[in-house]
Protein backbone atom coordinates (compact mmCIF):
# COMPACT_ATOMS: atom_id res chain seq x y z
CA UNK A 1 0.00 0.00 0.00
CA UNK A 2 1.61 3.13 -1.24
CA UNK A 3 0.83 6.80 0.53
CA UNK A 4 1.25 10.50 -1.25
CA UNK A 5 3.43 12.82 0.20
CA UNK A 6 1.56 16.12 -0.41
CA UNK A 7 5.00 18.40 -0.41
CA UNK A 8 7.84 19.17 -2.81
CA UNK A 9 11.17 18.00 -1.01
CA UNK A 10 14.86 17.94 -2.25
CA UNK A 11 16.30 15.02 -4.09
CA UNK A 12 19.84 15.53 -4.11
CA UNK A 13 22.71 14.16 -7.03
CA UNK A 14 25.04 11.68 -6.53
CA UNK A 15 26.81 14.15 -4.08
CA UNK A 16 26.16 15.27 -0.63
CA UNK A 17 28.71 17.21 1.05
CA UNK A 18 26.94 20.16 1.99
CA UNK A 19 28.63 22.86 0.46
CA UNK A 20 28.70 21.22 -2.73
CA UNK A 21 24.73 20.24 -3.26
CA UNK A 22 23.29 24.15 -3.13
CA UNK A 23 23.34 24.29 -7.14
CA UNK A 24 22.78 20.64 -7.83
CA UNK A 25 19.49 19.90 -6.03
CA UNK A 26 16.24 19.51 -8.20
CA UNK A 27 12.52 19.90 -6.97
CA UNK A 28 10.62 16.39 -7.67
CA UNK A 29 7.25 15.52 -7.86
CA UNK A 30 5.52 14.60 -4.78
CA UNK A 31 4.91 10.63 -5.63
CA UNK A 32 8.60 10.52 -6.00
CA UNK A 33 8.81 10.20 -2.17
CA UNK A 34 5.44 7.69 -1.91
CA UNK A 35 6.42 5.42 1.35
CA UNK A 36 5.44 1.74 1.66
CA UNK A 37 4.24 -0.96 4.24
CA UNK A 38 4.62 -4.54 4.74
CA UNK A 39 2.31 -5.95 7.14
CA UNK A 40 4.12 -8.42 9.66
CA UNK A 41 1.92 -11.15 11.86
CA UNK A 42 2.85 -13.06 14.32
CA UNK A 43 1.32 -16.40 15.51
CA UNK A 44 -1.41 -15.02 17.42
CA UNK A 45 -2.63 -12.88 14.68
CA UNK A 46 -1.17 -9.39 16.26
CA UNK A 47 -0.06 -7.61 12.88
CA UNK A 48 1.70 -4.42 12.72
CA UNK A 49 2.54 -2.07 9.34
CA UNK A 50 6.09 -1.75 8.78
CA UNK A 51 7.60 0.89 6.45
CA UNK A 52 9.78 -0.76 3.98
CA UNK A 53 12.46 1.45 4.40
CA UNK A 54 13.89 0.82 7.81
CA UNK A 55 16.45 3.48 9.12
CA UNK A 56 19.62 1.73 10.10
CA UNK A 57 21.64 3.91 12.98
CA UNK A 58 24.92 1.93 12.71
CA UNK A 59 27.22 4.64 11.32
CA UNK A 60 24.74 7.54 12.55
CA UNK A 61 26.89 8.62 15.19
CA UNK A 62 30.47 7.37 13.31
CA UNK A 63 33.04 10.57 13.31
CA UNK A 64 35.44 9.98 10.33
CA UNK A 65 32.62 7.97 8.39
CA UNK A 66 32.08 10.79 5.49
CA UNK A 67 35.57 12.11 5.54
CA UNK A 68 38.69 12.33 7.96
CA UNK A 69 38.45 14.97 10.67
CA UNK A 70 34.20 14.76 10.67
CA UNK A 71 32.91 14.94 14.16
CA UNK A 72 30.35 12.67 15.59
CA UNK A 73 26.72 14.21 14.86
CA UNK A 74 25.65 16.65 17.68
CA UNK A 75 22.81 15.38 19.45
CA UNK A 76 20.08 18.03 17.65
CA UNK A 77 21.35 17.03 14.46
CA UNK A 78 20.94 13.55 15.30
CA UNK A 79 17.04 14.39 16.56
CA UNK A 80 16.72 16.72 13.11
CA UNK A 81 17.55 13.48 11.05
CA UNK A 82 15.45 10.98 12.50
CA UNK A 83 12.64 13.25 12.68
CA UNK A 84 12.97 13.39 9.44
CA UNK A 85 12.72 9.89 8.79
CA UNK A 86 9.36 9.59 10.75
CA UNK A 87 8.40 12.70 8.70
CA UNK A 88 8.60 10.78 5.62
CA UNK A 89 6.70 7.82 6.76
CA UNK A 90 9.72 5.40 8.08
CA UNK A 91 8.70 3.99 11.13
CA UNK A 92 11.06 1.17 11.61
CA UNK A 93 14.16 1.53 13.51
CA UNK A 94 17.44 -0.59 13.33
CA UNK A 95 19.91 -0.65 15.94
CA UNK A 96 22.12 -2.42 18.60
CA UNK A 97 24.11 -2.17 21.22
CA UNK A 98 27.32 -2.48 19.86
CA UNK A 99 26.63 0.12 17.24
CA UNK A 100 28.79 3.37 17.18
CA UNK A 101 28.37 6.08 19.49
CA UNK A 102 25.95 4.46 21.98
CA UNK A 103 23.79 4.63 19.00
CA UNK A 104 21.07 2.14 20.88
CA UNK A 105 20.67 4.37 23.83
CA UNK A 106 20.31 7.48 22.24
CA UNK A 107 17.65 6.11 20.16
CA UNK A 108 15.84 4.95 23.52
CA UNK A 109 16.03 8.23 24.35
CA UNK A 110 14.51 9.93 21.66
CA UNK A 111 11.58 7.32 21.01
CA UNK A 112 10.72 8.37 24.63
CA UNK A 113 10.52 12.51 23.79
CA UNK A 114 8.35 11.43 20.62
CA UNK A 115 5.49 9.51 21.55
CA UNK A 116 3.04 12.33 21.61
CA UNK A 117 4.34 14.23 18.63
CA UNK A 118 4.09 10.85 16.37
CA UNK A 119 0.21 11.12 17.10
CA UNK A 120 -0.53 14.12 15.21
CA UNK A 121 -1.43 14.38 11.58
CA UNK A 122 0.66 17.73 11.24
CA UNK A 123 3.99 15.74 12.30
CA UNK A 124 4.44 13.66 8.83
CA UNK A 125 4.25 15.13 5.26
CA UNK A 126 0.79 13.11 4.45
CA UNK A 127 -1.70 12.10 7.16
CA UNK A 128 -1.61 8.36 6.17
CA UNK A 129 1.49 7.88 6.81
CA UNK A 130 2.62 5.76 9.50
CA UNK A 131 -0.90 4.20 9.97
CA UNK A 132 0.04 2.64 12.94
CA UNK A 133 1.28 5.93 14.72
CA UNK A 134 3.93 3.91 16.35
CA UNK A 135 7.45 4.07 16.25
CA UNK A 136 9.06 0.26 16.35
CA UNK A 137 12.47 -1.17 16.81
CA UNK A 138 15.02 -3.74 15.35
CA UNK A 139 17.47 -4.36 17.90
CA UNK A 140 20.23 -7.76 18.02
CA UNK A 141 22.13 -10.36 20.01
CA UNK A 142 23.79 -13.58 19.43
CA UNK A 143 26.69 -11.81 18.73
CA UNK A 144 29.89 -13.77 19.25
CA UNK A 145 32.38 -12.57 22.10
CA UNK A 146 35.41 -10.35 20.62
CA UNK A 147 38.21 -12.18 22.19
CA UNK A 148 40.92 -9.28 20.55
CA UNK A 149 39.46 -6.75 22.30
CA UNK A 150 38.20 -8.82 25.23
CA UNK A 151 41.60 -10.05 26.15
CA UNK A 152 39.76 -13.07 27.59
CA UNK A 153 37.68 -16.20 26.87
CA UNK A 154 34.48 -15.78 29.26
CA UNK A 155 33.08 -18.87 31.44
CA UNK A 156 31.22 -21.69 30.59
CA UNK A 157 31.61 -23.99 27.47
CA UNK A 158 33.67 -23.47 24.56
CA UNK A 159 33.99 -25.29 21.68
CA UNK A 160 36.95 -27.90 21.22
CA UNK A 161 37.98 -26.62 18.08
CA UNK A 162 38.27 -23.35 18.56
CA UNK A 163 40.45 -23.69 21.87
CA UNK A 164 42.84 -26.01 19.70
CA UNK A 165 43.39 -23.20 17.50
CA UNK A 166 43.92 -21.34 20.16
CA UNK A 167 46.68 -23.56 21.95
CA UNK A 168 48.06 -24.09 18.39
CA UNK A 169 48.95 -20.34 18.01
CA UNK A 170 50.28 -19.92 21.39
CA UNK A 171 47.10 -17.50 22.38
CA UNK A 172 45.46 -19.53 24.98
CA UNK A 173 47.64 -20.42 27.53
CA UNK A 174 49.29 -23.69 27.83
CA UNK A 175 48.42 -24.66 31.31
CA UNK A 176 44.50 -24.13 30.08
CA UNK A 177 42.98 -27.67 29.14
CA UNK A 178 41.08 -27.26 25.63
CA UNK A 179 37.77 -28.72 27.64
CA UNK A 180 34.40 -27.75 26.76
CA UNK A 181 33.29 -26.12 30.42
CA UNK A 182 35.65 -24.10 32.48
CA UNK A 183 35.91 -20.54 34.26
CA UNK A 184 36.89 -17.48 32.09
CA UNK A 185 40.75 -17.86 30.82
CA UNK A 186 42.93 -15.07 29.98
CA UNK A 187 44.83 -14.63 26.64
CA UNK A 188 47.81 -13.19 25.02
CA UNK A 189 48.63 -12.10 21.55
CA UNK A 190 44.84 -12.34 20.30
CA UNK A 191 44.70 -11.53 16.26
CA UNK A 192 42.01 -9.18 15.47
CA UNK A 193 38.75 -11.19 13.78
CA UNK A 194 38.69 -13.91 16.80
CA UNK A 195 35.43 -14.79 18.03
CA UNK A 196 33.92 -17.32 20.24
CA UNK A 197 30.14 -18.27 19.95
CA UNK A 198 27.39 -16.73 22.46
CA UNK A 199 25.18 -19.10 20.70
CA UNK A 200 27.19 -22.74 21.53
CA UNK A 201 26.49 -25.07 24.41
CA UNK A 202 23.71 -26.11 26.67
CA UNK A 203 19.95 -24.36 26.16
CA UNK A 204 20.51 -23.53 29.56
CA UNK A 205 24.01 -21.37 28.95
CA UNK A 206 22.52 -19.98 25.12
CA UNK A 207 19.52 -18.75 27.17
CA UNK A 208 21.86 -16.92 30.32
CA UNK A 209 24.18 -15.08 28.01
CA UNK A 210 21.26 -14.09 25.36
CA UNK A 211 19.38 -12.62 28.64
CA UNK A 212 22.08 -10.79 29.38
CA UNK A 213 21.99 -9.08 26.20
CA UNK A 214 18.90 -8.57 26.12
CA UNK A 215 17.96 -7.33 29.20
CA UNK A 216 20.65 -4.66 28.74
CA UNK A 217 19.02 -3.71 25.37
CA UNK A 218 15.47 -3.31 26.68
CA UNK A 219 16.93 -1.44 29.09
CA UNK A 220 18.15 0.95 26.57
CA UNK A 221 14.99 0.77 24.29
CA UNK A 222 12.59 1.35 26.91
CA UNK A 223 11.49 -2.32 27.48
CA UNK A 224 9.82 -2.09 24.28
CA UNK A 225 11.98 -4.39 21.43
CA UNK A 226 9.67 -5.04 18.29
CA UNK A 227 11.76 -7.32 16.51
CA UNK A 228 14.93 -9.07 18.11
CA UNK A 229 17.68 -10.39 15.51
CA UNK A 230 20.50 -12.95 16.33
CA UNK A 231 23.07 -11.10 14.42
CA UNK A 232 24.90 -14.42 13.75
CA UNK A 233 24.22 -18.32 13.36
CA UNK A 234 26.49 -20.17 15.82
CA UNK A 235 30.32 -20.04 14.65
CA UNK A 236 33.58 -19.52 15.95
CA UNK A 237 36.02 -17.28 14.33
CA UNK A 238 39.89 -16.75 14.02
CA UNK A 239 41.29 -13.85 12.03
CA UNK A 240 38.19 -13.38 10.60
CA UNK A 241 38.04 -17.09 9.27
CA UNK A 242 35.73 -20.12 10.34
CA UNK A 243 36.93 -22.60 12.84
CA UNK A 244 35.33 -25.36 11.41
CA UNK A 245 33.01 -27.42 13.66
CA UNK A 246 29.45 -28.74 14.07
CA UNK A 247 26.71 -25.86 15.01
CA UNK A 248 24.42 -25.81 17.76
CA UNK A 249 21.17 -27.43 16.57
CA UNK A 250 18.64 -25.10 15.35
CA UNK A 251 16.22 -26.15 17.72
CA UNK A 252 18.17 -25.34 20.74
CA UNK A 253 18.79 -21.71 19.87
CA UNK A 254 15.11 -21.85 18.78
CA UNK A 255 14.18 -22.67 22.53
CA UNK A 256 16.93 -20.75 24.54
CA UNK A 257 14.91 -17.60 22.69
CA UNK A 258 11.03 -18.93 23.82
CA UNK A 259 12.25 -19.36 27.34
CA UNK A 260 10.08 -16.65 29.02
CA UNK A 261 12.48 -14.61 30.59
CA UNK A 262 13.88 -13.69 26.82
CA UNK A 263 10.53 -13.99 25.19
CA UNK A 264 8.62 -11.61 27.30
CA UNK A 265 11.08 -9.15 26.11
CA UNK A 266 10.50 -8.88 22.18
CA UNK A 267 7.46 -9.05 20.21
CA UNK A 268 8.99 -11.69 17.18
CA UNK A 269 12.76 -12.86 16.40
CA UNK A 270 13.93 -12.58 13.47
CA UNK A 271 17.97 -14.13 12.19
CA UNK A 272 20.44 -11.79 10.70
CA UNK A 273 23.61 -13.24 8.54
CA UNK A 274 22.24 -17.26 9.31
CA UNK A 275 22.35 -19.72 6.00
CA UNK A 276 19.14 -20.68 3.88
CA UNK A 277 18.82 -24.06 5.23
CA UNK A 278 19.14 -22.94 8.91
CA UNK A 279 16.77 -20.91 8.26
CA UNK A 280 14.23 -23.04 6.46
CA UNK A 281 14.76 -25.39 9.27
CA UNK A 282 13.63 -22.72 12.04
CA UNK A 283 10.06 -22.26 9.90
CA UNK A 284 9.90 -25.80 9.51
CA UNK A 285 10.14 -26.64 13.41
CA UNK A 286 8.21 -23.73 14.30
CA UNK A 287 5.25 -25.03 12.50
CA UNK A 288 5.78 -28.37 14.55
CA UNK A 289 6.23 -26.50 17.91
CA UNK A 290 3.92 -24.01 18.38
CA UNK A 291 5.93 -23.40 21.89
CA UNK A 292 8.66 -22.28 19.49
CA UNK A 293 9.39 -18.74 18.66
CA UNK A 294 7.78 -17.86 14.91
CA UNK A 295 10.80 -16.05 13.30
CA UNK A 296 9.73 -13.05 11.73
CA UNK A 297 12.71 -11.36 9.16
CA UNK A 298 15.90 -12.46 7.96
CA UNK A 299 18.58 -10.38 8.00
CA UNK A 300 21.18 -10.64 4.72
CA UNK A 301 23.93 -9.20 2.84
CA UNK A 302 22.35 -8.30 -0.43
CA UNK A 303 23.72 -5.87 -2.93
CA UNK A 304 24.41 -4.94 -7.24
CA UNK A 305 27.88 -4.89 -5.51
CA UNK A 306 28.31 -8.34 -4.27
CA UNK A 307 31.01 -9.83 -1.69
CA UNK A 308 33.99 -11.66 -2.55
CA UNK A 309 34.58 -14.92 -0.81
CA UNK A 310 35.79 -12.50 2.11
CA UNK A 311 32.61 -11.07 3.33
CA UNK A 312 32.38 -7.81 5.14
CA UNK A 313 32.31 -8.84 8.70
CA UNK A 314 32.86 -12.62 9.73
CA UNK A 315 29.83 -14.55 9.71
CA UNK A 316 28.43 -12.27 7.04
CA UNK A 317 26.11 -14.35 4.87
CA UNK A 318 24.60 -12.77 1.47
CA UNK A 319 21.90 -13.91 -0.87
CA UNK A 320 21.86 -13.62 -4.13
CA UNK A 321 20.41 -11.93 -7.87
CA UNK A 322 19.12 -15.33 -8.41
CA UNK A 323 17.70 -16.27 -5.30
CA UNK A 324 16.23 -12.69 -4.85
CA UNK A 325 14.21 -12.93 -7.71
CA UNK A 326 12.63 -15.96 -6.90
CA UNK A 327 8.96 -16.22 -5.31
CA UNK A 328 9.49 -19.14 -3.25
CA UNK A 329 13.45 -18.27 -2.05
CA UNK A 330 12.95 -19.01 1.83
CA UNK A 331 9.25 -18.61 1.62
CA UNK A 332 7.71 -17.91 4.56
CA UNK A 333 10.16 -15.53 6.48
CA UNK A 334 10.12 -11.72 5.49
CA UNK A 335 13.21 -10.56 3.63
CA UNK A 336 15.26 -7.48 5.15
CA UNK A 337 18.19 -6.44 3.21
CA UNK A 338 21.27 -4.41 4.26
CA UNK A 339 24.31 -3.87 2.39
CA UNK A 340 27.03 -0.58 2.13
CA UNK A 341 24.90 1.21 0.04
CA UNK A 342 21.82 1.54 2.50
CA UNK A 343 21.29 5.42 1.67
CA UNK A 344 24.59 6.51 2.59
CA UNK A 345 26.61 5.19 -0.36
CA UNK A 346 30.47 4.59 0.47
CA UNK A 347 31.16 5.82 -2.79
CA UNK A 348 28.96 9.03 -2.13
CA UNK A 349 32.28 11.30 -1.78
CA UNK A 350 33.14 14.77 -3.67
CA UNK A 351 33.63 13.58 -7.35
CA UNK A 352 32.04 10.09 -6.80
CA UNK A 353 34.28 7.52 -9.09
CA UNK A 354 34.96 4.18 -8.39
CA UNK A 355 39.06 5.23 -8.13
CA UNK A 356 38.05 7.62 -5.23
CA UNK A 357 35.74 5.21 -3.03
CA UNK A 358 38.72 2.57 -3.35
CA UNK A 359 41.38 4.82 -3.04
CA UNK A 360 39.85 6.15 0.49
CA UNK A 361 38.79 2.18 1.23
CA UNK A 362 42.59 1.51 0.83
CA UNK A 363 44.03 4.11 3.05
CA UNK A 364 41.38 2.85 5.77
CA UNK A 365 42.87 -0.36 5.05
CA UNK A 366 46.34 0.17 5.55
CA UNK A 367 45.47 1.93 8.54
CA UNK A 368 44.73 -0.87 9.95
CA UNK A 369 41.33 -0.06 10.20
CA UNK A 370 38.96 -2.92 11.26
CA UNK A 371 35.58 -2.28 9.23
CA UNK A 372 37.56 -1.86 6.24
CA UNK A 373 40.46 -4.82 6.60
CA UNK A 374 37.17 -6.57 5.96
CA UNK A 375 34.82 -4.28 3.10
CA UNK A 376 38.33 -3.12 1.34
CA UNK A 377 38.93 -7.03 0.41
CA UNK A 378 34.94 -8.17 0.22
CA UNK A 379 33.51 -5.09 -2.43
CA UNK A 380 36.52 -4.07 -4.26
CA UNK A 381 36.75 -6.85 -6.94
CA UNK A 382 37.09 -6.19 -10.81
CA UNK A 383 33.49 -7.87 -11.16
CA UNK A 384 31.87 -5.13 -8.78
CA UNK A 385 33.88 -2.24 -10.75
CA UNK A 386 32.71 -3.84 -14.08
CA UNK A 387 29.03 -3.22 -12.31
CA UNK A 388 29.68 -0.01 -10.89
CA UNK A 389 30.64 0.99 -14.73
CA UNK A 390 27.43 -0.63 -16.01
CA UNK A 391 24.97 1.29 -13.42
CA UNK A 392 26.40 4.68 -14.24
CA UNK A 393 25.84 4.06 -17.81
CA UNK A 394 22.89 2.96 -17.00
CA UNK A 395 21.42 5.36 -15.09
CA UNK A 396 22.34 8.00 -17.56
CA UNK A 397 20.22 6.39 -20.16
CA UNK A 398 17.17 5.71 -17.68
CA UNK A 399 17.59 9.02 -17.05
CA UNK A 400 17.54 10.65 -20.86
CA UNK A 401 14.27 8.44 -21.20
CA UNK A 402 12.48 9.46 -18.29
CA UNK A 403 13.70 12.28 -18.47
CA UNK A 404 14.18 11.71 -14.51
CA UNK A 405 17.82 12.80 -12.63
CA UNK A 406 18.09 9.79 -10.81
CA UNK A 407 21.60 9.52 -8.90
CA UNK A 408 23.73 6.38 -8.73
CA UNK A 409 23.11 5.55 -5.02
CA UNK A 410 19.41 6.03 -5.68
CA UNK A 411 19.39 3.65 -8.73
CA UNK A 412 21.32 0.80 -6.63
CA UNK A 413 18.88 1.29 -4.05
CA UNK A 414 15.89 0.99 -6.75
CA UNK A 415 18.34 -2.60 -7.68
CA UNK A 416 18.09 -4.20 -4.75
CA UNK A 417 14.85 -2.65 -3.72
CA UNK A 418 12.49 -4.09 -7.16
CA UNK A 419 13.74 -7.66 -6.57
CA UNK A 420 10.81 -9.88 -6.09
CA UNK A 421 11.51 -11.07 -2.43
CA UNK A 422 12.93 -7.69 -1.18
CA UNK A 423 10.00 -6.87 1.56
CA UNK A 424 12.24 -4.45 3.33
CA UNK A 425 15.64 -2.89 2.97
CA UNK A 426 18.04 -1.23 5.54
CA UNK A 427 19.25 1.96 4.82
CA UNK A 428 21.74 3.84 6.23
CA UNK A 429 21.38 7.78 5.31
CA UNK A 430 22.82 10.44 7.45
CA UNK A 431 21.63 13.78 6.41
CA UNK A 432 18.00 14.97 5.50
CA UNK A 433 18.70 15.24 2.11
CA UNK A 434 20.48 11.83 1.95
CA UNK A 435 17.15 10.43 3.13
CA UNK A 436 14.74 12.35 1.02
CA UNK A 437 16.69 10.49 -1.99
CA UNK A 438 16.75 7.25 -0.19
CA UNK A 439 13.03 7.16 -0.01
CA UNK A 440 13.03 8.66 -3.91
CA UNK A 441 14.54 5.04 -4.77
CA UNK A 442 11.36 3.80 -3.58
CA UNK A 443 9.33 4.48 -6.64
CA UNK A 444 12.24 3.99 -9.10
CA UNK A 445 12.03 0.50 -8.30
CA UNK A 446 8.70 -0.01 -9.69
CA UNK A 447 10.12 1.05 -12.76
CA UNK A 448 12.60 -1.53 -12.89
CA UNK A 449 12.01 -4.64 -15.01
CA UNK A 450 13.49 -7.94 -14.54
CA UNK A 451 15.45 -7.55 -17.88
CA UNK A 452 16.67 -4.36 -16.23
CA UNK A 453 17.74 -5.78 -12.87
CA UNK A 454 19.55 -9.06 -14.94
CA UNK A 455 20.98 -6.13 -17.32
CA UNK A 456 23.09 -4.37 -14.29
CA UNK A 457 23.58 -7.86 -12.65
CA UNK A 458 25.04 -9.28 -15.35
CA UNK A 459 25.36 -7.72 -18.58
CA UNK A 460 23.05 -9.58 -20.28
Amino acid sequence: MKFKIPLLLMSTLFITNCSSVKNQTRKVSSSDLDMEYVDVCNRQGDCKKFSRLIMGTDHLLQSDWTKNGQPAMPEEEFAKVLDEAVKLGINLFDTSPIYVGSVENRLGKWLDTRKQEIQKDEFYYAKDLNPDRKLYTISKGGFPFDLYYSKKLPAGSHSRELKVKLHELGILNTNASPSLAEGEIELHNIPPGTYASRLFGTVDQIKGRVAEEINHSSNQLNQDITIYLMHRDDGDYLKFEKVERDQTPVQDIMEALSAPEISSKYWMVGWSNWKTERINESLKLSKMHSDLTLPALNSSYFSLFEMSERTIHAGGVQVTHEEMNTPDFQKGIKQMSYSPLGGFSFFDKPEPRWENAKKDAKEKFDRGDAYWQNVYNAIFTETNKTRYDRVVEFTEKFNKEHNSNYSIDQMVNAYALAHKRTDFLTVGPITVEQLRRTVGALKLSSMLSDDNLDYLYSGK
